[in-house]
């Protein structure tokens, strides 16, 4: 056999036909323990051994007498190449991904998914293995210019060492999950069914007196933070009146978009008249001026912006400087800000969010944040779920939000709010101006509003809608000291 002819044929059964064959056997070992099936467990596992070796045996069979190569670069060459092959493929992939900063190729090197690459790799060098057997039984082992084998060894080594630690830098960039430590992540769609409005189950507050303000058409379209929503939703569900048939349009009237990007991106195309938020972000301005929205902003009620912490971390005290140490990645440890040793997990929300903007306007300011860990789940049948990880209740996590939020509408048993220079964010340290981190929470508009609109911005500023949102749970305006 000429050196053309075997490397097409050792070609085309490396590259094509022995991947078929492997498949096959996947495929024959799906069927053989699916659901359903009553054959025996020792006459399955024969049935794809069996495949399997006479797969290995027909590539033994050639080793042993098959015209070969005299080169060892001929005669091995096409059995190595798609070891090759996939080491670079897999590398690059994987390196493509770490620049861009999208993991979304991590997941190959979590859990079981790493052996997409590996198995394949200890296949081919299994049936390499079996070539060089049956070549050293017809005594064709020795190859001549045997040197360039070394090369390649220390190729597939080279390259089996940089994949493997990509794989582990890659790997340690996710949060993997934990059972232990269930994420604690918001449920929008519980959420809108707690607090919807017009509902007999609703854990809306109500007015203890009853509003003076009351609207029964042309209902003003709201819409919000999730946070906020125990706010607007209320005073919808207490102002907004009329029949029976109008339910349904007091119903649309109250959007629930959940957050704060949404709420924005609803304003900016009309499909509310006032949201309720914290101020837009960069971004979310740049985005209204693209549209020629300039938006108005009227505060109407003042929060904390809190951190927390598991509560068996003997931390409760963190200075300012402390905190931006820790999410610029300065502080990495829990030992250097007086806890127990253990490497601190500081959770972040996603750009745009109220609470992101929060921490990089009034905490971290100037200085940059460090990048978050990612955070991978299973829901369902789903797949796998990528998000920038949020706060997890981790002995050693710490993650942010604010103080109505993670105390009362999304309470989690085990969590610490931390004091900020020794300060604690009480209602009292928040209306008077003690607590470091206070936010305004706003109504905002962008065009001119109706006659029932302007009625309902204006009661929230009155006493009346002032009491509300103390009710509710929020440290209003009119309270203020400063």
């Amino acid at each position: 056999m000429d050196l053309k002819k075997y490397w097409i044929l050792t070609s085309l059964a490396t590259f094509i036909l022995l991947p078929v064959l492997l498949i096959g056997g996947l495929i024959l070992l799906g069927m053989l323990f699916a659901n359903g099936s009553h054959w025996p467990l020792p006459l399955k596992l024969s049935l794809v051994v069996l495949h399997f070796f006479a797969v290995a045996y027909i590539v033994y069979r050639f080793g042993k007498k098959a015209t070969l190569p005299d080169t060892f670069l001929s005669r091995y060459g096409p059995f190595v190449a798609p070891i090759l092959c996939i080491l670079l493929g897999w590398l690059l992939i994987a390196s493509i991904a770490f620049i861009n900063e999208d993991y979304s190729s991590v997941l190959i090197f979590s859990e079981a998914l790493w052996l997409i690459p590996a198995l394949p790799i200890v296949v081919y060098l299994f049936f390499t293995a079996c070539f060089a057997v049956g070549t050293w039984r017809s005594k064709r082992f020795v190859t001549l210019e045997n040197k360039k084998a070394f090369y390649v060894l220390a190729s597939f080594l080279v390259l089996t060492f940089v994949s493997i630690a990509q794989g582990y830098v890659q790997y340690h960039s996710v949060l993997h999950p934990n059972s232990k430590h269930p994420v604690l992540w918001d449920n929008p769609l519980g959420l809108k069914n707690i607090y919807a409005p017009f509902s007999e189950n609703t854990r809306l507050v109500s007015p203890k007196t009853p509003p003076s303000l009351q609207i029964d058409r042309d209902y003003p379209k709201l819409d919000g933070a999730v946070a906020l929503i125990p706010i607007y939703a209320a005073a919808a569900n207490a102002v907004y009146r009329g029949n029976e048939a109008d339910k349904t349009a007091r119903k649309k009237a109250v959007g629930l978009s959940v957050t704060t990007p949404a709420a924005y991106k609803a304003l900016i195309d009309g499909n509310a008249d006032i949201i309720f938020a914290l101020a837009p972000s960069e971004e979310q301005v740049k985005e209204a001026a693209e549209e020629g929205i300039t938006y108005t902003l009227t505060p109407i009620a003042r929060e904390a912006f809190v951190f927390l912490v598991n509560e068996s971390n003997p931390v409760t005290n963190l200075s300012i400087e402390q905190i931006r140490g820790i999410y610029s990645g300065k502080i990495n440890n829990w030992r250097e800000v007086g806890g127990a040793p253990g490497k601190i997990l500081a959770f972040q929300r996603n750009e745009g969010s109220g609470s992101q903007t929060a921490m990089l306007r009034n905490v971290m300011r100037e200085t940059p944040m460090r990048k978050p860990l990612e955070v991978e789940y299973y829901e369902d049948m789903s797949g796998i779920i990528r998000e920038v990880a949020d706060y997890r209740n981790q002995d050693h996590a710490i993650g942010y939000s604010f103080r109505f939020y993670a105390t009362v509408m999304h309470s989690i048993p085990g969590l610490r709010l931390l004091a900020i220079d020794n300060i604690a964010p009480s209602v009292e340290n928040i209306r008077n101006g003690a607590y470091p981190f206070t936010d305004d929470f706003y109504m905002v508009t962008a065009r001119p509003l109706s006659e029932n609109a302007q009625k309902l911005h204006d009661w929230f500023l009155s006493d009346e809608g002032q009491q509300l949102i103390e009710e509710v749970g929020y440290v209003p305006l009119r309270n203020d000291s400063r």
